[in-house]
């Protein structure tokens, strides 16, 4: 695999679905998953490429890393179902998966609940990072900075309705906000 491959697996990682990484059919069995998992860890296990610049080393275990999240996901019966739920919404990396897989992040996160979260319904990948970002302003109690956020992932991800409606949500939050300072401003 020469450079050029490896910069071409980047440009498209975060466009194919896990199926797609693995070359496989949505209604692969099981084992054909592993195999075909054990054929992509064979390309792309940093193992293999030790050899290589740092760069590359660095861009082989990206890749790589990405293959084993796509694994167990589709190696995990629930996660899979939950996994072709958020595929059929056109959702490739849906945050629920990933943070169930991985475990939770801390205790407030409830895997369980996270399918309801709003980085599951960006359908860019460009949204993702303004999306959390978004989520966390919340979690401090900020609807202003969540809004200037959210609507840079609304660039990113244009008419999509899970967005519009929160950018509805915040604009009644910062009033509600914006009314309640304005009665305990004092003079």
């Amino acid at each position: 695999m020469d450079a050029g491959a490896i910069r071409q697996w980047l440009a498209i990682l975060d466009s194919v679905s896990y199926y797609d990484l693995f070359r496989v059919p949505q209604d692969a069995s099981p084992d054909r998953v592993r195999d075909a998992f054990h054929s992509f860890a064979e390309s792309f296990h940093p193992d293999v490429h030790q050899w290589r610049h740092p760069s590359e080393q660095a861009a082989i275990g990206y890749i790589f890393r990405r293959g084993t999240e796509a694994y167990r996901v589709l190696s995990d019966p629930m996660l899979r179902v939950r996994y072709d739920e958020a595929l059929a919404n056109g959702i490739l990396r849906p945050e629920s998966v990933i943070v169930e897989q991985e475990g939770p992040k801390s205790m407030s996160i409830n895997p369980a609940g996270a399918a309801a979260r709003l980085v599951d319904k960006v359908r860019s990948p460009g949204a993702r990072p303004f999306i959390l970002r978004v989520e966390e302003l919340l979690k401090k109690g900020d609807p202003q900075q969540a809004k200037i956020q959210l609507v840079m992932a609304m660039h990113m991800d244009p008419k999509n309705p899970a967005l519009e409606a929160k950018a509805k949500e915040l604009d009644e939050q910062i009033k509600a906000k914006a009314e309640e300072a304005k009665k305990n401003w004092k003079k």
